[in-house]
C-alpha cells in the first residue's frame, strides 16, 4: 500500500491525479482546501461515489481582518480562538470510525499546505502571541511529525493507500563548502543560523522550518507535479525521480523512465 507524496505548484493537478487515477477505489478526501464540492473536474466521480469527502469548514483565523492585522503587528494573541486545527485533529483522530473512510481504498490529505495555515493559528493563539519563537518551532515541527506517523499508521492498519498534497518552498541547505555555523539569538529567546560557505538550493514541501526538509522521508514515493507548455498548449505531467533539487522517489520500478503523465495505474505499471 503506497504512502504517496504529491507536491507541485497550485494548478499542477495534483489533487485531480489524486481523485481521479487513484488505483484503488472510492477515494476518500479530507478536503482542507474546501474545493472538493465545486471542481467541475471531479464532479462525476462524486455523483458515482468514486469520491467522498469530509470537508474541514472552519476558516483559520476567528478574528476580523483588522484585528488580524493588529494582532500581527504589535504580537499580540488573537482574541477567539481559532477552531479549524481542533476539528481537523478530532476528526483525524476518529476517522477510521467514518463509515466514508471505511469503505474507502485510498485517503486523500487535500492539503498540508493549508493545514499548515490551521495549525499556526492554533499554536499562536496557545502561545499567546502572533510570531514563531524557539518554543513554538520546536512545537511546530514535532506536531508535524506525529501527525503524518499517524496518518501513515492509520493507512497500514486498515490497507488503505493514503496519499497527502503539499505545494513546494525554494530553500537552502549547506554544500560542502559550508565551514562554519553562526547561532544568533534574539532578546525574546529565538535564533537564527548563519552559514558560512556554499549554500544549495533545494525545493522542499512548503512547510516551513526543518520539517519541510524532512517532510519527503515518510512516503514510499514522492512525485512531482508540473506543467509544461509546448506551442502554447499545457501537458500536465508527473516526475517520480530525483531531479537535483528535490527528493522525488518512486517505489515502483519504472525502468529508469522519469516523467510519466499524471496516471498512477501508467506508473506503477511501468516497463
Amino acid at each position: 500500500m503506497p504512502i504517496v507524496a504529491l507536491i507541485g505548484p497550485s494548478g499542477a493537478g495534483k489533487t485531480v491525479m489524486a481523485c481521479r487515477t487513484a488505483v484503488r477505489k472510492p477515494v476518500h478526501v479530507v478536503d482542507i482546501d474546501r474545493k472538493v464540492a465545486t471542481l467541475a473536474i471531479l464532479r462525476d466521480l462524486v455523483q458515482k461515489g468514486e469520491i467522498t469527502y469530509k470537508a474541514i469548514g472552519e476558516t483559520i483565523q476567528e478574528d476580523s481582518i483588522a484585528r488580524r492585522l493588529e494582532a500581527l503587528v504589535k504580537n499580540d494573541k488573537p482574541t477567539r480562538p481559532p477552531r479549524g486545527w481542533t476539528n481537523l485533529a478530532n476528526y483525524l483522530g476518529a476517522i477510521e470510525n467514518d463509515p466514508m473512510a471505511k469503505a474507502a481504498g485510498t485517503i486523500l490529505i487535500d492539503s498540508y499546505t493549508q493545514m499548515g495555515l490551521h495549525l499556526r493559528s492554533h499554536i499562536q493563539y496557545l502561545a499567546g502571541h502572533s510570531k514563531f519563537e524557539w518554543d513554538e518551532w520546536s512545537v511546530w515541527k514535532q506536531i508535524w511529525g506525529e501527525t503524518t506517523t499517524v496518518l501513515i499508521d492509520y493507512a497500514l492498519a486498515y490497507d488503505k493507500d493514503l496519499m497527502i498534497t503539499v505545494h513546494e518552498r525554494v530553500s537552502e541547505v549547506p554544500g560542502e563548502g559550508a565551514q562554519k555555523v553562526i547561532v544568533k539569538r534574539s532578546p525574546k529567546g529565538g535564533s537564527s543560523r548563519e552559514y558560512v560557505g556554499a549554500m544549495h538550493v533545494r525545493i522542499a514541501a512548503s512547510i516551513e522550518g526543518a520539517f519541510g526538509l524532512e517532510f519527503g522521508t515518510y512516503f514510499t514515493d514522492v512525485y512531482r507535479l508540473f506543467v509544461k507548455v509546448d506551442n502554447g498548449i499545457p501537458q500536465w505531467r508527473c516526475r517520480v525521480l530525483p531531479d537535483g533539487q528535490r527528493d522525488l522517489r518512486c517505489s515502483f520500478d519504472t525502468e529508469g523512465v522519469a516523467e510519466f503523465p499524471p496516471v498512477f495505474g501508467q506508473i506503477w505499471k511501468a516497463k
